[in-house]
């Protein structure tokens, strides 16, 4: 009996040593990152107050960030999705240096308000609750008296008068706010001067770059109303995603003023951060994404996906605004049930691909589309409200082979549509798409809309991933709608050519 006790002692004893040096330890980093306003302070502060070391990708970015202030520049830091850019910069590091500086003012711009004001909030709760940051710098408290909400948080030191301290602020930052979250098309931006950090974190997202007028627009806003709120004093950080080229991380590394880190999710063939994203976690990511998603959001890579076959250059864009209501339609269906044999992700898609024709015989536009995995009824509800809703259809081009044969007589025994049966006339998909498709494309004669939908957007990345990828169901589709628009295609000449020699044949005959 006795030795049991013994060895629970014995076991307690251990245990609370461990604790005491646990304790230790966790105080001494603290003291370190008080004392020093540097890449290596912020490594221990964000142990204490995360209870996890700083990964070691994110230190290099850290560390840029450091060197960039000492030598007077910001820094972009462009990041695979999912490497803690938020947690390490935008809520993490701003939260340190507010404990270095809190007589400055400090910015966090995002793409919307309500996520801005959340990561915020995240400063604001480590500020208020967090016994690391107690630790660290237990002199910086929430000043609720002054401000401490959404419309901007005050902090105040309480080794020193108040009376002094709110002297001290009106020096150093004026009338705002120690930090504060906004979107970047927010109107509270404009009178903002930080004084200690800007930080802009993924302020792109699908609306503001699914066309050229839009990211123009985003980019307007950053350069002429965000960066000129900064003093010469502030540290100026633009992290996030690449989403297009000429998007604002490219605009801001185009002005000179910033060092670049990068950092994709594989460095030198390896996992940049075998912790969280291993193999395993790559080829999850890559299936889930596909290829063009996962270049640009894990690989950093805009060009990765660049087709072999269907260059992506091919494929121009055609401006929105220019695009008239009352231009005639025309319309390529590629027909597929979810009754069909094959199942699981092999099943193909029904596709519908929609196109607007320009005035004169000028060409065709593909505006939308409809691209899932329906029934046969629910396929021919859905072209039938996609014909009522462009009233100026004036042609449907279906693939009338096998089960789209059957879906074609269905159609024309059940609706009035305006339907015209095609067949791939012994023409292979390479040859239908690459010498009768492409070519269109290419030489000006078709284009797509600069607004990205879903469709077209699944029809750039099928595009980009021929003959390799796993569906071809919105290129088909394309294809028929070209083939109903073909007499639009050529001007006056058009239906001589359709009939006698198509320079562009294998759509010509199709």
């Amino acid at each position: 009996m006795r030795q049991v006790w013994m060895d629970k002692t014995a076991r307690y004893l251990s245990s609370l040593e461990d604790e005491i040096l646990d304790e230790i330890e966790q105080r001494a980093m603290a003291i370190l990152a008080r004392l020093s306003d540097s890449a290596e302070g912020y490594g221990y502060f964000y142990q204490v107050v995360y209870g996890r070391r700083l990964p070691a990708h994110a230190k290099k970015w850290v560390e840029a960030i450091y060197e960039g202030e000492a030598n007077g520049r910001g820094v972009v830091i462009e990041a695979f999705r999912g490497s803690t850019k938020t947690t390490t910069v935008t809520t993490g590091l701003a939260a340190f240096k507010i404990g270095h500086r809190p007589h400055t003012s400090n910015l966090l711009v995002q793409v919307g308000d309500e996520i801005a004001k959340d990561n915020a909030q995240h400063i604001a709760d480590m500020i208020a609750y967090n016994p690391g940051w107690r630790m660290v710098f237990p002199h910086v408290v929430p000043d609720t008296k002054a401000g401490w909400g959404g419309s901007g948080y005050e902090v105040k030191r309480i080794d020193i008068g108040y009376n002094e301290w709110r002297r001290l602020c009106a020096v150093k930052r004026g009338k705002d706010a120690t930090f504060v979250g906004l979107g970047y098309r927010s109107r509270a931006i404009i009178g903002k001067h930080p004084t200690g950090l800007l930080v802009m974190d993924d302020i792109h997202d699908e609306n503001n770059t699914r066309s050229a007028r839009e990211l123009e627009t985003t980019i307007k806003i950053v350069a002429g109303t965000i960066l000129p709120t900064t003093r010469p004093e502030t540290l100026t950080i633009l992290i996030g995603t690449p989403w297009r080229r000429n998007d604002v991380l490219d605009y801001a590394k185009a002005t000179g003023r910033f060092d670049v880190v990068r950092t994709a999710v594989r460095r030198d063939g390896e996992p940049t951060w075998p912790d969280v994203f291993d193999e395993a976690m790559i080829k999850k990511q890559r299936e889930l994404s596909g290829e063009i998603e996962f270049g640009r959001m894990f690989m950093l890579d805009l060009e990765a996906a660049a087709g072999a076959h269907l260059k992506a250059e091919w494929l121009h864009s055609f401006p929105s605004e220019k695009i008239k209501t009352d231009w005639p339609v025309v319309m390529g269906v590629d027909y597929a049930s979810t009754a069909d044999e094959m199942v699981g992700s092999e099943r193909d898609y029904f596709a519908a691909a929609i196109g607007r024709v320009l005035p004169g015989g000028a060409g065709v536009v593909l505006v939308d589309g409809f691209r899932g995995r329906v029934s046969q009824g629910e396929a021919e509800q859905r072209l039938k409200a996609l014909a009522e809703m462009y009233g100026t259809t004036q042609l449907i081009g279906v693939e009338a082979v096998g089960k789209g044969e059957e879906f074609y007589h269905l159609l024309l025994r059940s609706s009035n549509l305006p339907i015209m049966p095609y067949q791939p006339g012994g023409r292979s998909k390479g040859q239908r798409f690459e010498r009768g498709m492409a070519p269109l494309f290419q030489f000006n004669r078709a284009w797509v809309s600069d607004i990205e939908t879903g469709f077209i957007k699944s029809f750039r990345e099928e595009w980009l991933q021929w003959p390799f990828g796993e569906h071809d169901d919105t290129l088909d589709a394309v294809y028929w709608m070209l083939r109903a628009g073909l007499p639009h295609l050529f001007g006056r000449q058009g239906r001589r050519r359709e009939k006698g020699r198509n320079p562009f044949t294998a759509l010509g005959r199709g």
